[in-house]
């Protein structure tokens, strides 16, 4: 079982924090979604190639590797495609020079429902083109399940465009679709599974109090996402990548610390394991 957790969840920590607590509490990998309150690659001091060596030897130092990196790149508008595009190519040459493997993007919104095809072949054309650009730079790119991307309807013809491009995958939020299917996963879960390349792992309420902007969000376990299931589900498939926590600290700063919910992450996921 390879853990990890996203930098989204402690955006207070120092690197060498990073470093320090994941590798004390027991993960393997860093999903960078962050760090010193920068989110492009471009403005994250520690990949500046004046740090690189130094960022390269805390990391080998810590045990601990990096393993994707969380852009904001989403091709669902238009108005934004060809600069959305540029910046994730630009993003792949700072992970390849980092060794970093993995870039997410996103479709995240269907702007216009009567346009609703044309903006899922949008998606679609424009993820391999940068899967295909970051095929030859050792990057592999990965959609996440998303927004109005979460669906077998919106993501279907965006797997089978993928079947031509090797370097683009499916990075699975299981709290996404399970706002769709619930405990009935396995639907969604079959038409993604060639093409899954990372899970974020995370739990919530399916019953969200009226007076609330969003779902409550819980530990894992707390909530109402079938974890287990779905666990055991991947793994009996032969599912060999990163288990990753995606806390959403930076975004609603109310939730519990993570030098509580990390623990409690790596805890529950070897009882569910053993």
């Amino acid at each position: 079982m390879k853990l990890a957790a996203s930098t989204l969840g402690c955006p207070d920590w120092t690197f060498p924090q990073i470093l320090e607590n994941f590798s004390r509490i027991g993960l393997q990998g860093i999903e960078i979604r962050g760090i010193d309150g920068q989110l492009e690659a471009s403005e994250i001091s520690w990949f500046s190639p004046k740090k690189e060596a130094e960022t390269k030897s805390l990391l080998r130092q810590s045990g601990l590797r990096f393993i994707g990196f969380g852009s904001s790149c989403h091709f669902h508008e238009k108005t934004t495609l060809r600069q959305n595009i540029q910046k994730a190519k630009d993003t792949i040459d700072i992970l390849e020079r980092m060794n970093i493997p993995a870039l997410r993007v996103f479709g995240n919104n269907i702007p216009d429902p009567t346009q609703k095809s044309q903006t899922i072949h949008q998606v679609a054309e424009a993820v391999c083109e940068v899967a295909e650009y970051g095929q030859r730079h050792a990057v592999h790119v990965n959609l996440e399940v998303h927004g109005d991307f979460n669906t077998v309807e919106t993501l279907e013809p965006i797997v089978n465009a993928f079947q031509q491009t090797p370097a683009a995958g499916i990075l699975w939020d299981i709290e996404h679709s399970d706002k769709t299917y619930g405990d009935n996963f396995l639907d969604f879960y079959r038409l993604i599974q060639p093409l899954l390349r990372h899970i974020h792992i995370k739990d919530y309420l399916r019953k969200k109090p009226e007076s609330a902007k969003s779902w409550p969000i819980r530990k894992v376990g707390d909530g109402d996402i079938p974890i287990p299931q779905i666990l055991r589900q991947v793994v009996a498939d032969g599912y060999d990548g990163f288990f990753s926590l995606e806390w959403e600290k930076r975004w609603h700063p109310e939730i519990e610390e993570p030098e509580v919910v990390f623990p409690h992450f790596v805890k529950k996921m070897y009882e569910w394991f053993l």
